[in-house]
């Protein structure tokens, strides 16, 4: 049976995304110290067939300022075959999975630029992003948590606590299953996982309200390399994001996994 893969990507992300976001952005250095943060709302709006969107971001500071900014894009011209282009970075593109989760990923590593992604996690009325930039040497830049809520402020979910932990014990064997996503939008059928984190030779960050991130210090064509966070979502349940990069550079999968004990 024929599957329309840009469409359904498309779905994917108008059918779990398209709320007004509200959240928390925290800002970490490659030490784990935070550097900044600030409340934002992420608002999507569309057209009633879903064809084209709307997005705003605004940016709330303690010193009182505030930021925005806006994008359009629609199915017809940012709804491609390796992935939804977003309008403020060509090299970038965002793919989803059925259940909403997915990531905004630059497609391809190229020394001496910057390279960034942003893992997305989405229950019910909380979504949460993990963002993972390096700097154009391939060394870890900043890691950043937004925390968000479709309900408002205050969410009765996240906390307000922003330093890291020192550890977080991930106690028992969590089993589950795991789909794959690959850069022409193929979905795998799911199989059976189970949680391994954190990566060896990775480095480990233990964030606020269960999130965790393990990631390479250092990234460089001509290695693959994977980067992966984890929401603990209760104590039993987790949800885990896995990116990978092929030896050249490429983006190569998107995998989820969604584990209990």
């Amino acid at each position: 049976m024929f599957i329309d893969l840009k469409a359904q990507n498309w779905q994917n992300f108008t059918l779990h995304h398209l709320r007004n976001w509200y959240g928390i952005w925290t800002r970490y250095s490659p030490q784990g110290k935070v550097t900044e943060s600030f409340k934002s709302q992420r608002s999507f709006h569309s057209n009633p067939e879903k064809t084209e969107i709307a997005q705003t971001n605004r940016y709330m500071y303690d010193d009182g300022r505030t930021e925005e900014q806006s994008w359009e894009y629609n199915e017809l011209s940012n709804s491609l075959s390796d992935g939804l282009f977003h309008p403020q970075n060509q090299s970038m593109r965002g793919v989803f999975l059925s259940s909403g989760h997915g990531v905004w990923e630059t497609t391809k590593l190229k020394t001496g630029s910057y390279f960034a992604i942003e893992l997305f996690f989405i229950h019910n009325q909380l979504r949460h992003s993990v963002g993972i930039v390096y700097d154009e040497h391939g060394s870890l830049f900043r890691t950043a948590n937004i925390r968000e809520d479709a309900n408002g402020f205050p969410s009765q979910y996240w906390s307000t606590e922003l330093n890291q932990l020192s550890e977080r014990k991930f106690n028992g064997e969590y089993q589950g299953r795991s789909v794959t996503i690959t850069p022409d939008l193929k979905i795998s059928v799911p199989v059976p996982t189970q949680l391994h984190f954190p990566f060896e030779g990775h480095r480990t960050f233990f964030l606020p309200d269960g999130v965790s991130v393990s990631c390479p210090d250092k990234v460089n064509v001509g290695a693959s390399f994977t980067i992966v966070a984890n929401w603990l979502l209760e104590p039993e349940t987790i949800q885990q994001l896995l990116i990978g990069y092929d030896e050249r550079g490429d983006f190569s999968a998107l995998t989820l996994e969604l584990l209990r004990l």
